[in-house]
């Protein structure tokens, strides 16, 4: 739902979404809530390996991919939907916890209203990056998330697992500032058909990176050419 009103515009995602994921999960109405959508299960108890049942794996699957089309528009639920949605051929029952605790999370928090308010045009595109190097315990790839700020608005944000596996924390910093710069590029290039010319700043909290960035050549990262 878009709203256009005298102080900007307010973009409400679709919150039938979430009542539905909540309901379908059997919580109810006062059920104990999380603060948190996800959370990194270091030690996996016996059963978590244990694949669902036909039916079961039926529910996740369309319970999975109902949250994702509701993350593109709720930044605090991406991180934790993109990892369920790594699962989705072959679901089991530590992924279905994990399920079960993004229903919790819903719980109090089913309604997100982004708000655009008018501002003066700001000077830059702004990038915020980081990454989790070798984050999965399964496959130890890393995942890049990152934000676009154009003044005080959020305009895009994005929790993506990488393609390859990073052999340091410096290599999967570097490829989060090349999705972060890439996906800038892309919304520059959109403001330039409405006739705005702004630069890109990424910032990173990665020294390595930035020094990967800057240097002219692969030099030893050959492997990243």
């Amino acid at each position: 739902v878009v709203e256009w009103s005298g102080r900007g515009l307010r973009y409400d995602a679709d919150q039938r979404h979430a009542d539905i994921i909540v309901h379908k999960l059997g919580f109810e109405e006062n059920s104990n809530g999380v603060v948190t959508p996800g959370e990194r299960r270091e030690i996996r108890e016996e059963d978590d390996e244990q694949e669902l049942r036909k039916h079961e794996a039926t529910v996740y699957r369309a319970m999975v991919a109902r949250a994702n089309y509701l993350a593109q528009d709720r930044s605090d639920i991406a991180f934790a939907v993109k990892e369920l949605c790594r699962h989705m051929s072959a679901p089991k029952m530590g992924d279905w916890r994990a399920l079960k605790r993004l229903g919790r999370y819903l719980i109090d928090k089913r309604r997100v209203v982004t708000e655009y308010n008018y501002q003066f045009k700001p000077s830059k595109v702004q990038v915020w990056v980081d990454t989790d190097h070798a984050g999965c315990k399964e496959s130890r790839k890393s995942t890049s998330g990152g934000t676009v700020i154009l003044g005080n608005h959020l305009i895009k944000a994005w929790s993506v697992t990488q393609g390859v596996r990073a052999l340091s924390s410096g290599e999967a910093e570097f490829y989060g500032i090349v999705r972060g710069a890439s996906n800038a590029l892309g919304i520059t290039g959109i403001l330039q058909d409405f006739g705005i010319n702004l630069g890109v700043a990424v910032s990173t909290d990665s020294s390595a990176a930035k020094g990967i960035a800057n240097r002219r050549g692969h030099g030893k990262l050959r492997h990243i050419e």
